[in-house]
């Protein structure tokens, strides 16, 4: 009997250790109350369709209840939450993670025929438009905003006003990572972004 309480004395110390590591001040959750902070949206192509998120910490962080929000005055209620963080993605210190439309006729990038996305937890509803008035916001799992990213105004509605310059060479970029304005720049998917190509025009083309 001394002998089964010294294990299960043992077995509780290492469950003690166990959550002093990963419990509500751990650095592989959410705080413990959902209010996760410093991720943003980084980098945004209408012409890959794909979405990259970005940690300014210096912690990794759970995507978990992360969610992300379009704007669309032809959807119920003039939007729609298009992605929601599952799964326990973890987005590294300054690292990044990709997610990718849901619209790609073709899941092969490049012609890669064994391309295949990264899960299916890194894909988000619908599409993303270059050429449109173009609104999205990300929210933690506690209803507040961390990052948004918006082209032109709402005019006659979100993702329904057309003839922006559509630059499918270019990708709407924040110069430097994390913190900068969204600018045009290089695609630099699930990498540091590149220099500065040009200002994104917000009216559309005459």
């Amino acid at each position: 009997m001394k002998k089964l309480f010294v294990v299960l004395a043992s077995v509780a110390m290492v469950a003690c250790n166990n959550n002093d590591i990963q419990g509500e001040d751990g650095p592989n959750n959410n705080g413990g109350d959902n209010s996760v902070s410093g991720v943003v949206l980084n980098e945004l192509s209408g012409a890959d369709k794909f979405i990259e998120l970005y940690n300014t910490t210096d912690e990794a962080i759970n995507l978990d209840g992360l969610y992300l929000v379009k704007y669309d005055s032809s959807k119920e209620g003039g939007k729609s939450t298009t992605w929601t963080g599952k799964g326990s993605i973890m987005i590294q210190p300054k690292g990044f993670v990709v997610l990718e439309s849901s619209d790609l006729a073709d899941p092969a990038e490049d012609g890669d025929e064994n391309y295949a996305y990264e899960s299916e937890y890194h894909i988000f509803k619908g599409g993303l438009s270059g050429k449109k008035n173009v609104f999205i916001e990300l929210y933690n799992a506690k209803d507040e905003k961390l990052s948004e990213f918006k082209r032109g105004d709402e005019g006659a509605g979100w993702n329904q006003v057309g003839g922006f310059n559509n630059d499918k060479k270019h990708t709407f970029s924040r110069v430097p990572d994390g913190t900068g304005e969204f600018v045009y720049a290089d695609p630099t998917k699930g990498a540091a972004n590149g220099a500065k190509v040009a200002d994104i025009e917000q009216t559309p083309e005459m």
